[in-house]
């Protein structure tokens, strides 16, 4: 099992990171399996290949998460990890 992960800030409330989060594993085609509806930090899903979980923990004036990916294939965690940080990095939020 290979494991991909990093970490980042960012300026936008718990909730909006935790929404992106779920659309970011949405369009890599996962399953939701914990979608953080039940008020924890975290949205987890994946495929039968591959596991990511965002986690999302709320600081003063912003949010800090960290993107994780798990795979038998180091390739396709990486990927994971990159695509769906890089969806949540590059996610404004418009009023």
């Amino acid at each position: 099992m290979y494991a991909h992960w990093g970490t980042f800030t960012k300026d936008d409330t718990l909730s909006d990171c935790l929404g992106l989060a779920r659309s970011a594993l949405l369009r890599q085609g996962f399953q939701i399996w914990d979608g953080a509806a039940d008020g924890d930090y975290q949205v987890i899903g994946g495929t039968a290949d591959v596991i990511a979980t965002v986690v999302c923990v709320p600081q003063s004036g912003n949010t800090w998460l960290s993107v994780s990916a798990y795979s038998t294939d180091s390739a396709l965690a990486e990927r994971t990890r990159n695509e769906v940080r890089s969806f949540i990095v590059e996610s404004v939020r418009i009023d």
